[in-house]
């Protein structure tokens, strides 16, 4: 299998971002000891989250009902919209409102909890709430915060269920408007105009690209080709490394697992030497005592 398990997936993103690499590689390395490759690799690919998208993190595997809070509003925002209902998408736009801040405030929580050293106003609660609010609208988004595997912040840039509160002002001065009155009177209608000769209808040439342009473009796309794959041979070699590290730490813990075992039994066989050493002293005391008994009665 190479689908990495719901257990490891809430250790890793739920430990702190900075812990998040050795842990990863542990893991991987532990399940390729295993005999399982293909999740090794699956948990190779795993990439570290920010630190914004660590406390969403922490919110959807440390309080799980509070993220189906969040959905359920989205379902409702999203009902709202299509009934067109002014009064109900106000109410919704308050709810929504109320409840990122209060999400916002939980994941701060779980944050210190999880490390007491950190500061709240030190925290990013705008990103935190940004990226909550995508996913009223954008159901990949609301989909990996379920799952707990965000990996960066994300905003809402599109149009749908992420909207801006409703302008209360504008909407009651639509309603005052007065309805205009149908024109009835008949209107004379225009002659429509000849359509254009071929010669009258000329496309415009698009505008030439000068060739330096043209090749400082090439060069340019050329150098960003191998930038690019600089950077994933360098992200290739550090995993490799990090894959070699972890099992240089794993044939660590073995030898001194082994080394204990042994220190142990050389304690035990030093003890049996000592025993045994003093069992010959006592029988070379007893003989000399027998010895010395013969000798008395002459022999």
């Amino acid at each position: 299998m190479g689908e990495v398990p719901e257990e490891t997936v809430r250790e890793l993103y739920t430990a702190l971002p900075e812990e998040f690499v050795a842990a990863r590689d542990a893991a991987a390395a532990a399940a390729k000891a295993a005999g399982h490759g293909p999740q090794a690799t699956a948990i190779k690919r795993l990439r570290r989250p920010t630190v914004a998208a660590w406390l969403v993190n922490l919110l959807a595997h440390r309080a799980p009902e509070r993220i189906t809070e969040l959905a359920e509003l989205g379902t409702e925002l999203r009902e709202a919209q299509r009934r067109l209902r002014g009064d109900e998408l106000r109410a919704l736009t308050v709810r929504r409102r109320e409840l990122l801040s209060a999400l916002a405030d939980d994941a701060e929580q779980l944050a210190v909890k999880a490390q007491p050293s950190l500061s709240p106003a030190r925290l990013p609660r705008a990103e935190v709430e940004e990226t909550l609010a995508a996913a009223l609208a954008d159901e990949d988004v609301a989909a990996q915060i379920r799952a707990g595997t965000v990996v960066k912040a994300v905003s809402y840039t599109g149009f749908g269920t992420a909207l801006p509160p409703v302008d209360e002002s504008a909407e009651a001065e639509a309603r005052r408007a007065p309805t205009p009155r149908v024109e009835r009177r008949l209107r004379a209608v225009p002659a429509p105009e000849p359509a254009p000769t071929d010669e009258e209808v000329r496309v415009p040439e698009p505008p030439r690209v000068p060739a330096g342009l043209r090749r400082a473009l090439d060069a340019a796309e050329e150098a960003e080709g191998r930038a690019r794959a600089e950077l994933d041979a360098a992200r290739e070699a550090e995993q490799a490394a990090g894959a070699e590290l972890a099992e240089v730490r794993a044939a660590m813990s073995a030898l001194e697992e082994r080394r204990d075992r042994a220190q142990q039994e050389a304690n035990r066989r030093r003890a049996a030497r000592t025993a045994a050493e003093r069992a010959l002293a006592a029988a070379v005391r007893r003989t000399a005592r027998e010895q010395a008994a013969i000798d008395a009665h002459g022999g």
